[in-house]
């Protein structure tokens, strides 16, 4: 009975293919075994994801509403007919799927309630055509080849059912050739020799035909064309591939209003003229019927593409509204198109202005490069290969030959690309970047993607600069968080070095870079030096000094102004030297100065941003860093020289305090020196009487004792005169006197009895002409160095030597190069353990010293620095640790216009 019913809605078992998708637990499945019972030819797919990529040979789909409301359902709309079944009755076809062919029915009862009606979803056809050959009853022709034709919606299937009715109308074999708005073209034959010419070849041999053939020419005049025999004829394309073969063709042209298409429909004979007028008006009906036919399936690929590229659209807008992460966002359309179109690989390039060239930014790659990760390239230039081109024409470019194209780079992908379509991403009239599309099949593009593509293109437009400017926002509240962070970590510290290295690691990680440092003025030096550095290779760079005004940093803290250098090659500027020095490499700059209250205090620069170049935007983020770094710089600065002179004072204190206590003593050893003087004299006295009294009779021991009580006591005395000079406050005042000999005096001074069992003395004094000195300011100089020189040497394992030498040089005159002047050079040299480098720029300042509390002031090298300054004279030291140590006295000879000037020494 059930078999009967069938038999009589239409629906045959065998030849209706059915194809279910859904899950084994479902009502659908439950349909599927009924249908399976009843012997149809059905398919359940339990994987929706791979019915997606790609449905069996189907003639009625159903399936359940949820899986319809998949934007990738789009890719069903091929199939004849689409039964949707859902349990809410209130439920809606998605907008892709509101098709004709298309039907929304909900879940039956039972399958027996829906089997039988599954008939009445399919359009009305007929699978075979049994009209005999030679068929001469018109109505009867027109009404089979009506039937035959009706229902096929596939292009490519109608094309082979219409070649199939040669032999219907006494033809050997039929062409059709059909151009779709001026641009897609079908062409199909069943003549000997051109059976082959499918897909891109046929495409191409159409176009040949187009343009010299008769096809063309029946196109271009809009009428119908007879030829007894084309061997005859020019109008006719012959193949050189083949054999001159006698034929009588019949060509009528083809208008499709409704999808604007043209075309030839040719039937052909082997017998010349076998073809005459008397067989158009039949043909002219038959073609009616065939131009409808084709006018449907036009119309039903064209919706199906709208259908698919709304369902495209629906994607790409879901995404570019719910994804804001512009990579996520661009990586889920590319995906999503290539997925709809099946082209071999779709790339996103974004424009970026700073270095005028678009670059990769999202990729969808094809199955060849997943395994050999090949790519495209990362980056054009303006008109560089043809998405370059389409950058700068902002134009859509379309190339289906790409052999054909000069303006095609080739990248290193092992797969043949053959096809390219590359759409512009506008908005208004900014570039936004372009949309690459390649395929490994000629002739893959047609103006059905280049319209949905472009359409897709104006919603990504919107949605990159929607992400855009949530990333921006993103990041600028990233960066004044961290700007506030980094403000309160640089502030929380008043010691100088630790406040400049917070700044410098703080800034690598605010900048992302590869090295940063700080530059700061020296005013004293004029020059700035590399306070602190952070990143690969800091340590080297440390410490360096450049002079004011050069180099990048040092032009930016004289200018006051920010740069920028994308390629420190090309700079003047650049010290290559830093690289050398610290093996680190440069490859560009970005530096800003560093102010606070009006005043440049040095600068911040950083090297080589990891991603992308440095632009404006880094500049004003730098720049707002540096503001309150320069403000916790200066206050570290102020804080370290308050402590410094807070510790300077209380130095100075302590030094005024012992100066004080050797005053006193000073007074105390002047009287003490007094009352030794008195007792002194007694005794040379009274020695000198009894050695010369002739009235006492002296044996030569006693006498001999007793000269040598006379000889110390008055070598004792002689000393305590020498103390009471040198400690007289006499008023400064030079005269002419002869400089060997206030060594000598100091000499005497310093050099005692006990001196000379220790230290072995070694003089070398030249002849010098008298000089005009204060006395007893050069003789204080000269004890103090000795002094120094003989402390230096005590509980020295080396032998001790002390080395005084005077001789007469000739010095340059400041300002006048071609004159000399006579000087007098005194060195002082000991043998000690020498001073420390760390030492040697503060042995003249007062209060420095490097002998133990108690031992000495700080305040003999300054005093002897100041005076011999004030003698228009140099005193300077040189010294290396273990190798003693050399003091150098230079003082100008002035003759005061002494008539003997043998000594002066002029040019």
């Amino acid at each position: 009975m059930g078999q009967q019913q069938d038999r009589k809605i239409g629906l045959t078992k065998r030849s209706t293919r059915i194809t279910l998708i859904g899950s084994k637990q479902g009502k659908l499945y439950t349909l599927y075994s009924a249908l399976e019972q009843r012997g149809y030819h059905s398919r359940f797919l339990f994987n929706d994801s791979d019915a997606f990529l790609g449905l069996p040979p189907t003639d009625i789909l159903i399936i359940d509403i949820t899986v319809a409301h998949q934007p990738r359902s789009s890719q069903f709309v091929r199939v004849p007919a689409i039964l949707v079944l859902a349990e809410n009755a209130n439920a809606q076809l998605p907008p892709w799927l509101q098709l004709q062919h298309v039907f929304l029915r909900p879940y039956p009862e039972t399958p027996e309630d829906l089997i039988p009606r599954l008939a009445s979803f399919l359009p009305e056809q007929s699978h075979t055509f049994n009209l005999p050959t030679h068929n001469t009853e018109h109505l009867a022709l027109l009404f089979g080849i009506t039937q035959y034709l009706s229902g096929h919606l596939d292009i490519r299937d109608l094309f082979e059912r219409i070649l199939d009715l040669a032999p219907y109308l006494n033809a050997e074999f039929s062409a059709l050739l059909l151009v779709e708005q001026n641009e897609t073209i079908y062409y199909r034959s069943n003549q000997p020799g051109r059976q082959e010419l499918t897909g891109t070849t046929g495409r191409q041999f159409a176009r040949r035909l187009i343009k010299n053939g008769l096809e063309g020419w029946v196109m271009r005049h809009q009428q119908t064309a007879i030829v007894a025999d084309v061997l005859q004829d020019s109008r006719w394309l012959k193949a050189s591939y083949l054999p001159d073969v006698s034929y009588s063709v019949l060509a009528m042209p083809v208008q499709l209003e409704r999808v604007e298409a043209q075309g030839v429909f040719l039937l052909g004979h082997s017998r010349p003229g076998f073809f005459s007028a008397d067989d158009i008006p039949l043909l002219d009906d038959v073609l009616a019927q065939i131009c409808r036919a084709l006018e449907n399936a036009l119309l039903f690929k064209n919706q199906s593409q709208r259908s698919v590229q709304l369902a495209l659209i629906n994607e790409v807008s879901q995404a570019a509204t719910s994804i804001l992460n512009l990579d996520v966002m661009l990586r889920t359309v590319v995906q999503a198109i290539r997925r709809s179109f099946a082209f071999y690989r779709v790339t996103v390039y974004l424009f970026n202005a700073a270095t005028n060239r678009v670059e990769l930014h999202a990729q969808s790659p094809g199955d060849r490069m997943k395994t050999d990760g090949s790519s495209p390239p990362k980056s054009f230039g303006l008109r560089e290969g043809l998405v370059g081109w389409t950058t700068a024409t902002k134009r859509t470019v379309l190339v289906n030959d790409v052999t054909r194209d000069s303006r095609y780079i080739p990248d290193e992908d092992p797969v043949e690309i053959r096809s390219k379509l590359c759409i512009p991403i506008v908005m208004g009239t900014k570039i936004i970047g372009v949309l690459d599309l390649q395929s490994t099949q000629l002739e893959a593009f047609e103006r059905y993607h280049v319209s949905a593509l472009e359409t897709l293109a104006d919603q990504l437009a919107i949605a990159i600069e929607n992400a855009r400017l949530y990333d921006t926002i993103n990041r600028h509240v990233d960066e004044l968080t961290s700007l506030n962070q980094i403000s309160q970590a640089i502030n929380a510290s008043l010691d100088l070095q630790e406040t400049l290295t917070v700044i410098t690691d703080q800034t690598i990680r605010l900048m992302n870079v590869a090295a940063a440092s700080v530059v700061l003025h020296d005013e004293q030096r004029n020059d700035v030096w590399f306070a602190a550095a952070s990143g690969e290779g800091a340590e080297a760079v440390i410490g360096r000094r450049i002079p004011y005004g050069q180099g990048i940093a040092g032009w930016v803290t004289e200018s006051g102004s920010p740069v920028i250098v994308p390629d420190v090659s090309t700079d003047k500027r650049f010290f290559a030297d830093m690289d050398r020095t610290s093996g680190f490499t440069t490859r560009s700059i970005m530096c800003v100065p560093l102010q606070t209250r009006g005043h440049t205090i040095g600068a911040i620069e950083v090297m080589n941003k990891r991603v992308g170049t440095f632009n404006q935007d880094d500049v004003s983020l730098l720049q707002a860093f540096a503001a309150p770094a320069a403000t916790a710089i200066e206050n570290a600065q102020l804080y370290q020289e308050k402590t410094q002179t807070i510790a300077r004072l209380a130095d100075t204190q302590r030094q005024l305090i012992q100066t004080a206590k050797l005053a006193a003593v000073g007074e105390l050893a002047a009287g003490v020196a007094h009352e030794i003087n008195n007792p002194l004299t007694s005794i040379i006295g009274l020695t000198s009487l009894v050695l010369e009294s002739p009235n006492v009779k002296l044996d030569e021991v006693a006498r001999t004792d007793l000269n040598v009580v006379s000889t110390e006591a008055g070598r004792a005395r002689d000393i305590v005169r020498r103390l009471l000079n040198f400690a007289r406050a006499d008023a400064p005042k030079r005269q002419k006197v002869d400089f060997n000999q206030l060594v000598e005096e100091a000499i005497l001074l310093v050099y005692t009895k006990s001196v000379s069992y220790q230290i072995e003395l070694k003089k070398s004094l030249s002849q010098l002409p008298e000089m005009y000195l204060d006395v007893n300011q050069i003789k204080q100089v000269l004890v103090n160095l000795l002094n120094n020189a003989v402390y230096a040497m005590q509980d020295n394992p080396k032998p001790a030597i002390l080395t005084v030498t005077t001789q007469l040089e000739s010095q340059p005159v400041p300002g006048h190069p071609n004159k000399t002047a006579a000087v007098m050079v005194c060195k002082i040299k000991d043998t000690g353990p020498g001073i420390n480098p760390e030492h040697l720029d503060n042995i003249f300042d007062p209060f420095f010293t490097t002998k133990e509390v108690g031992e000495g002031t700080g305040l003999g090298l300054s005093i002897s620095y100041g005076i011999v300054e004030q003698h228009n004279g140099t005193i300077s030291v040189e010294s290396q640790p273990g190798q003693g140590a050399t003091f150098t006295v230079t003082l100008p000879i002035d003759t005061q216009n002494d008539d003997d000037d043998r000594f002066a020494l002029r040019k």
